[in-house]
């Protein structure tokens, strides 16, 4: 059985032909049945019927289709060291995981 898994990556990373993704960002703006995501490389609407709050840190795992993002799980990160998290992604991405 083929098992799918949510692949992190930057906002500015997510192109239409990911399925599952997860972004970690800021929530900049709450709308009816969406919200607007934020990080240090750009910003993305995630349709959600999910709590959440303006200035809260998050981690989204997301399925897309048709070219949206659609949040299956939303996660509080808001005691997240976003310095040591950005040092943990360089590295990972340097070493090729």
């Amino acid at each position: 059985m083929f098992e799918m898994h949510y692949v992190p990556k930057p906002i500015a990373q997510v192109k239409d032909s990911d399925t599952r993704v997860a972004l970690v960002g800021k929530v900049v703006e709450v709308k009816e049945g969406s919200f607007v995501l934020e990080d240090e490389t750009g910003r993305k609407e995630i349709v959600s019927d999910k709590h959440v709050e303006v200035g809260k840190v998050v981690r989204v795992f997301c399925s897309q289709s048709e070219g949206k993002l659609s949040a299956d799980i939303v996660q509080d990160m808001s005691k997240l060291d976003v310095n040591l998290f950005k040092r943990v992604r360089k590295l990972y991405e340097r070493v090729g995981v």
